[in-house]
């Protein structure tokens, strides 16, 4: 499976999680369904380990987890969403990414397991699309 195949699994999986919420919640407390969205949307595997994608895939993702925050809470589509977020104390896709790298990165880095440590060494871990791609998310790059 691809890069791109995962994510949009993840973004289909996420649709019906978030149809689901949005049906069965609609009466519930807005610090309910805000428990709700943090355990059942921020849970997408192997997220971490995506390094090949297309920009349009991911944003289809964004896209998917931003809506599903704002029909939970009743927001029109056109509402900003980094506002909903931040507003409600719950973490964007973004967030979600950096926290599973980063968690994830130290693992690999910490390992005293003597497989690990190879590949640590080795140049393709070094050099490869995946710590590129690590490194692009958790690091803010000084342009100019």
């Amino acid at each position: 499976m691809t890069d791109d195949d995962d994510i949009i699994k993840q973004t289909t999986k996420l649709l019906v999680v978030g149809n689901t919420l949005q049906r069965k919640l609609s009466y519930c407390s807005r610090e309910v369904k805000m428990e709700l969205f943090r355990n059942h949307c921020y849970s997408i595997y192997c997220n971490s380990l995506w390094s090949r994608y297309k920009v349009a895939t991911m944003n289809r993702l964004k896209g998917c987890h931003n809506d599903i925050l704002k029909r939970l809470l009743g927001l029109p589509r056109w509402c900003s969403s980094s506002l909903a977020f931040a507003r409600n104390g719950v973490d964007n896709l973004d967030v979600i990414r950096r926290h599973s790298v980063f968690s994830l990165r130290s693992r690999v880095e910490l390992s005293t397991n003597s497989i690990i440590i190879s590949v640590r060494q080795s140049s393709a871990y070094v050099c490869g699309p995946i710590q590129q791609r690590w490194l692009g998310l958790l690091f803010v790059q000084n342009v100019g």
